[in-house]
């Protein structure tokens, strides 16, 4: 949360909407702040939740009348193409047409429920990009695509989908140890193809670690529609993955 003071009064900037309905539970808030009238919250392009301290007309450089609206962001034209976000600046009363920060969402700690969300449908198979759409209020699939690329590079959200993929592998019998057994046995298999052993042996090396310009990384993958019976017949061919992700693993021992 940032706050601003603003001709005598101090404006507030929600994080996100999780942490605006911690103070406003029932507050009415709307999902396109290009809507949003004087008095209304609204959510931001990056999902900030703000109010719209002004809105009015104005005439531009064509002498066209154009809307406006004014928040802690700052001024907006409410045209489809301008994007509001970021951090409070210091004068609110230019209109603003830099791109907004993603500082405050790289760099947070802590998951929200949107993000438990996401994790959870992409571990399932679903893209990022499509994961966004349906979890985020927004339609803008170039925003979302964007966005949910960042979101994927964020440590908080990758410990999210390695966990909801051990979930899946747990429901379906299919631990870990079991995985790289059976990736094994594709690679002692003597009537295998060459092709398959040659792939799981490059994914056992990583795992080792044994590529010096790899970080160590522990693979996870999912099928989707095989029985315990089907996997350990699993081939390369004709299967459908349902979800991958790699997790970081340290070389130290862990504290006791």
């Amino acid at each position: 949360m940032r706050t601003k003071t603003i001709s005598r009064n101090q404006e507030v900037l929600y994080e996100n909407v999780e942490e605006f309905r911690n103070f406003y539970p029932d507050k009415a808030l709307l999902s396109d702040w290009r809507e949003g009238e004087e008095g209304q919250w609204v959510i931001t392009d990056d999902l900030q939740v703000c109010k719209i301290l002004r809105r009015s007309t104005m005439d531009n450089q064509r002498g066209r009348i154009v809307d406006y609206v004014r928040t802690i962001l700052g001024t907006y034209t409410t045209n489809p193409n301008v994007d509001m976000g970021g951090v409070p600046p210091k004068n609110i009363y230019s209109f603003s047409n830099k791109k907004f920060s993603k500082k405050l969402r790289e760099e947070r700690k802590e998951p929200t429920n949107n993000e438990f969300l996401f994790a959870k449908y992409v571990a399932k198979g679903m893209s990022p990009t499509e994961a966004y759409l349906r979890v985020f209020p927004t339609n803008k699939r170039q925003y979302a695509k964007e966005t949910a690329r960042g979101l994927m590079k964020t440590e908080r959200v990758q410990k999210l989908v390695t966990e909801e993929i051990e979930v899946i592998l747990s429901e379906i019998g299919a631990s870990k140890h079991y995985l790289l057994e059976m990736t094994k046995n594709i690679i002692d298999n003597m009537d295998g193809k060459d092709g398959d052993k040659l792939r799981a042996i490059e994914l056992m090396m990583k795992i080792a670690g044994m590529f010096p310009n790899d970080k160590k990384t522990e693979s996870l993958t999912v099928f989707q529609g095989f029985s315990e019976e089907q996997l350990k017949k699993i081939s390369s061919e004709n299967v459908k993955v349902l979800a991958h992700a790699e997790k970081r693993i340290d070389d130290k021992p862990d504290s006791v």
